[in-house]
């Protein structure tokens, strides 16, 4: 029966070791800087807040094209028992020029027998050119020109936006590497500490066959082992898991790499606790960089600014005043132009009581007001757990001081008890309780060094200059 144990295990043991081997053999190594490049070009996530810019920039060529000049024109005729009741063509271009101005020059024909004389021309028509201007409503700003100069501010706004997307896609999948990094750490203590149950099992085993040691030792041993086999196993499912969650950013060709590949480490956690310990020395106290949340109220405050000044200039009256020069000869070349010959018009119009502009202009000042106030509070909530990151990396220097010292002293015991026990002066059980410490403490070092990385992406996070390179 011991036979069949021993077979077994070492069977499961080998299993482990050509499964990992096979698996490093046809793996992706995988580093965080890689991992990084892969997933700004290849998550569908980053490629999403890449289209957050575009989306911008074709908002802003729309806008624009509200300047573009605008061409009509219009032909109506009536034919009744043979007789030209009246034919009429216009035809105008009209150029948009700042705010409710316009110039425009266009072409009108009128003729026929019942034809109404105010549209009657000249055989050859008559061309004109003009001016349109509003000269209150409109005159500073209007509909047309604060889409342009909110679309310009929104370039800011859903760059911003990129920004946030890309912020927060990097931060969560250098948490899942570095927890991947950790979970190899710890299977890698398990596997060595379930080597060393291993080794001390076969070396009582064969004791007590020459009588050295009695047999319920073996026992002990053998129970010990299979409780470090538990953890080892436990730590391949924890290990599995993790790169799980790294493939699901890691994409290859529209999908998850976990579907094609395999992963083994270029990096350990030791390597980045040691970069983040030099990249906090470095950065802790600089200068915070502006968050992207922070620009995106910003940039909204402006559009919000701009259409204050809209709904405000839509309280005044409107008038608009329309002259056009008239030609007298339309088939020359050079149309002769007079200030004896011309069109001029306007028109005015207001409501009485400007119940609707009035109120409107006061709702975009409270709208204003509630971003404004939105972006003194996400400053200070930022400025608030940057300083508690600050603190929380003190304490956290302290612990992770302790942990080593604690992990070093516990070495140490267990170097004692292994001579002690080898000169028969301790048990095995003790030796046992020695390395279940050492072992316990190792781990706990570990954690602390994932929560001190993790830390320092907290903090490179909330300054928001997506520079998650260490």
């Amino acid at each position: 029966m011991k036979n069949n144990f021993k077979l077994k295990t070492n069977f499961f043991i080998l299993l482990v070791m050509l499964s990992l081997q096979g698996n490093s053999q046809n793996s992706l190594q995988l580093s965080y800087d890689a991992f990084l490049v892969n997933v700004l070009q290849n998550n569908p996530l980053a490629k999403r807040a890449e289209n957050e810019k575009m989306h911008a920039d074709i908002q802003y060529k729309a806008a624009r094209g509200n300047y573009d000049p605008i061409v009509s024109g219009s032909y109506d005729q009536k034919q009744f028992n043979g007789s030209n009741y009246y034919t009429t063509l216009n035809s105008e271009v009209k150029q948009p020029v700042f705010t409710s101005q316009y110039f425009k020059f266009g072409y009108d024909y009128g003729n026929g027998n019942y034809i109404n004389p105010e549209y009657n021309t000249n055989p050859n028509g008559l061309p004109y050119i003009g001016v349109e201007l509003g000269v209150l409503q409109g005159l500073l700003i209007d509909k047309r020109r604060a889409e342009v100069l909110k679309s310009k501010e929104y370039l800011n706004y859903y760059d911003a936006e990129k920004r946030i997307q890309l912020n927060t896609l990097l931060f969560e999948a250098s948490q899942r590497y570095f927890e991947w990094l950790f979970s190899l750490k710890q299977m890698s203590l398990n596997n060595y500490f379930m080597q060393v149950a291993n080794q001390r099992l076969l070396g009582i085993e064969a004791l007590a066959t020459i009588g050295e040691k009695a047999a319920v030792d073996t026992v002990e041993a053998a129970i010990f082992y299979q409780t470090r086999l538990l953890d080892f196993q436990s730590a391949l499912i924890d290990n599995q898991k993790t790169i799980n969650e790294v493939s699901s950013f890691n994409w290859q060709n529209n999908k998850p790499s976990v579907l094609n590949e395999k992963y083994t480490a270029i990096d350990s956690l030791d390597l980045y606790f040691n970069k983040a310990k030099v990249w906090l020395t470095e950065s802790l106290y600089l200068n915070v960089p502006s968050n992207p949340i922070l620009s995106k109220y910003n940039s909204f405050q402006k559009v919000l600014e701009i259409d204050n000044r809209l709904k405000k200039e839509m309280i005044k009256p409107i008038l608009n005043i329309k002259y056009n020069f008239l030609s007298n000869n339309a088939t020359s070349l050079n149309p002769n132009f007079s200030n004896n010959n011309y069109k001029f018009g306007v028109n005015l119009s207001f409501p009485l009581f400007l119940r609707n502009s009035s109120n409107e202009y006061k709702l975009s000042k409270i709208n204003s007001q509630n971003n404004n106030l939105e972006l003194i509070n996400k400053t200070n909530e930022l400025n608030f757990k940057i300083n508690a990151l600050k603190k929380t990396i003190g304490i956290l220097v302290e612990q992770l001081q302790n942990a080593e010292r604690t992990t070093r002293y516990s070495k140490l015991l267990v170097e004692a008890e292994k001579l002690k026990f080898s000169n028969g002066e301790s048990t095995l059980f003790m030796l046992n309780t020695r390395e279940n410490k050492w072992l316990e403490f190792e781990i706990k070092l570990a954690e602390y060094k994932l929560k001190f990385i993790k830390t320092a992406l907290n903090l490179i996070y909330l300054n928001g200059d997506l520079n998650y390179k260490f």
